[in-house]
């Protein structure tokens, strides 16, 4: 296993692997935009439903801290995200990605600009990773692609 994978996989002071920790994001941002949701409304919807008494359901399970940090961090660089989307995604508008590839985009864009302290090809593997799992081979290549395109320029997109 190489360093990067390595540091990727090991659980963090954060609470958890990172691996975890973003598909969890994943999975919440994906759910804030088929629910038409603010990702900050969501995130408060299941706090409150862990302090209703409702713990025992799946939706009221405290995500760990590194899926809050990426999905509050989306949340606040949403409309950047959107038009770095926009306009390196090469004439293939959001509206025609695959919901799933739109969220892992999102969480994987945020992460590659940044969070300095990931390395890009192991945030890039993630997302390649998680789109072939969620979606399909074909999402693997161009969320990569896109991705990688991203943190090439990353320095001009702070």
């Amino acid at each position: 296993m190489s360093q990067a994978e390595d540091s990727d996989a090991r659980p963090k002071s954060r609470g958890g692997s990172r691996a975890t920790a973003r598909r969890r994001a994943v999975e919440l941002v994906f759910e804030a935009f088929q629910r038409r949701l603010g990702l900050v409304q969501l995130l408060r919807q299941r706090a409150a439903l862990r302090g209703s008494g409702a713990e025992g359901l799946p939706d009221a399970v405290e995500a760990p801290p590194y899926t809050i940090e990426l999905v509050t961090g989306v949340a606040e660089h949403q409309t950047e995200i959107s038009e770095w989307l926009d306009s390196y995604s090469q004439g293939w508008p959001q509206s025609r990605m695959p919901a799933v590839d739109r969220a892992i985009l999102y969480v994987g864009a945020y992460e590659v600009v940044f969070e300095d302290d990931v390395p890009d090809p192991v945030v890039l593997k993630a997302a390649a990773d998680l789109a072939g799992k969620l979606s399909t081979a074909k999402s693997a290549d161009f969320v990569s692609g896109l991705l990688g395109r991203l943190a090439k320029i990353k320095a001009t997109l702070r």
